[in-house]
């Protein structure tokens, strides 16, 4: 109760009291944090471990790099959150949690680690600590939509539909364009108030035609007030939609992660392109199927084991390929000539034929489906038809070995031997698996038409080719040419 006491108080309104030395401003600072330090700190996430059994080997690579980094710097939140992020992209939910829980008290300002914590404990069914996440993030980010709407519908599952309705008509003030908001909205309404519910769900579909989920709600709508005919025009629209459910909503740092999958599984696909060409097929196989495992929607993989199975002969798993790959895209002309050079090993020529032709109809101008076409043509007995698509092969590619071939063995075959000589001697210019056959059949040629040097000289290059090739039978009648 001392005057002093007011006295200081009363200076103190003005600045620093005048008695207050420099030592004594240290002291309160050093007070002042001692006091902040005694506050609780939230306690930092150990790192989790990582699990990478049952995982395709580039990710199972993928990971542990990316654990060994995190390992080594577990204060970098650069370090820990590419962690959690690659971990919530496989599916190690708890995992990714705990990376973006440590890094949340790390950076407790950072939008992001607050977001991917609230996406993940929801995923993981943690309805109450992803709502305190997403608050917080929230807070932090207040126009945000995705965390608006993410909070919203987790309120309106845990039973808080009015508190749901509120964020949601926040949401609307800044977003009045999203669909994903009146598609929302009108759900909630349609409880008690069928003229605001019909109101938000009748702009959702004129925002999104194509919002399926949207035109299912309207149609009930419209069936609680009577109007019958628009609730079945509502519902038949909603059945002639793609089932496949979609967000409706862009998520910059959800979409963000799926560049960690596409890279992944193209690096997988590389290795098996790497492979294929080197002849490995049983690893090729090994990398497409693990292209697949990371990413299922990777149409090229399906096309490539196609390929794969054919020459391997599993037809059956060729066919399953091919009908995968159609799902995802019908247009890849090399799903459908892949699969029309299996069925023509298998001998189910028809189906090659339609697979070829499938394959023109998507390119026209492509000269390896013309010439194959043209060779299966010649086992469905249309000698005509195959020499026109020989004819198209050369069109678009007049150095084709295959087309040239064919059409100078057929006409060749009908006596036309200085007509097919061209041909002949194109096929032979390419080193392929049919060079010694294409050699041999130029020397015959070269030999009816009087060109005895010439005719020996390429029954001598068929007969190393085919050696070469372990091609016996055709050596032994190459020898039996050539005489002693």
């Amino acid at each position: 109760m001392g005057f002093g006491l007011k006295t200081n108080a009363a200076r103190s309104a003005q600045g620093e009291a005048p008695w207050a030395s420099a030592g004594s401003r240290a002291a309160k600072v050093a007070f002042a944090l001692a006091l902040s330090c005694s506050q609780p700190q939230p306690a930092l996430e150990p790192l989790p471990e990582l699990v990478v059994e049952g995982f395709a080997s580039t990710v199972q690579e993928q990971l542990a790099a990316t654990h060994a980094r995190a390992l080594a710097d577990r204060d970098s939140t650069s370090a820990v959150g590419q962690l959690g992020r690659e971990l919530y992209v496989f599916g190690q939910l708890h995992g990714a949690a705990q990376c973006f829980a440590r890094n949340r008290v790390l950076e407790p300002n950072s939008f992001e680690w607050a977001y991917l914590l609230g996406v993940a404990l929801a995923d993981l069914g943690d309805s109450d600590a992803a709502l305190g996440a997403l608050r917080e993030a929230s807070s932090l980010r207040p126009r945000d939509l995705p965390t608006a709407l993410r909070l919203a519908d987790l309120l309106e599952q845990s039973g808080e539909p009015g508190q749901a309705r509120e964020i949601l008509k926040s949401a609307s003030s800044f977003a009045p364009s999203s669909a994903a908001v009146h598609y929302r909205l009108g759900r909630l309404e349609s409880a008690s108030d069928l003229g605001a519910a019909r109101t938000h769900l009748e702009k959702t579909v004129d925002l999104e035609p194509d919002y399926r989920e949207a035109r299912y709600a309207l149609a009930n709508v419209y069936r609680l007030d009577g109007r019958v005919d628009d609730a079945a025009r509502q519902l038949d629209l909603y059945r002639d939609l793609d089932p496949t459910p979609r967000r409706h909503y862009a998520d910059p740092l959800l979409d963000a992660l799926n560049s960690i999958k596409t890279g992944s599984a193209q690096k997988s696909f590389n290795q098996g392109q790497e492979l294929q060409g080197q002849g490995d097929l049983e690893g090729a196989r090994s990398a497409y199927d693990d292209t697949l495992e990371i990413d299922p929607e990777h149409a090229q993989a399906h096309v490539n084991l196609i390929a794969i199975h054919g020459r391997m002969g599993n037809y059956e798993q060729a066919e399953i390929h091919y009908q995968q790959s159609l799902a995802l895209n019908p247009s890849i002309s090399e799903a459908h000539y892949n699969i029309g050079v299996t069925r023509h090993v298998a001998e189910d020529f028809a189906g090659a034929d339609e697979a070829y032709r499938k394959a023109l109809e998507i390119n026209p101008q492509d000269a390896d489906a013309h010439s194959n076409l043209g060779t299966t043509l010649e086992q469905l007995g249309s000698a005509d038809d195959s020499l026109r698509h020989y004819r198209l092969a050369l069109e678009h590619n007049p150095s084709h070995p295959m087309a040239n071939f064919h059409l100078g063995k057929r006409l060749a075959d009908q006596g036309r031997y200085r007509e097919s000589l061209p041909y002949l001697e194109k096929a032979v210019e390419s080193e392929t698996m049919g060079s010694g056959l294409h050699a041999y059949l130029l020397a015959l040629v070269y030999r009816e038409l009087g060109q005895r040097e010439a005719a020996r000289s390429s029954f001598q290059h068929a007969l190393q080719a085919a050696r070469a090739r372990g091609q016996s039978d055709l050596a032994t009648r190459i020898e039996a040419e050539l005489g002693p």
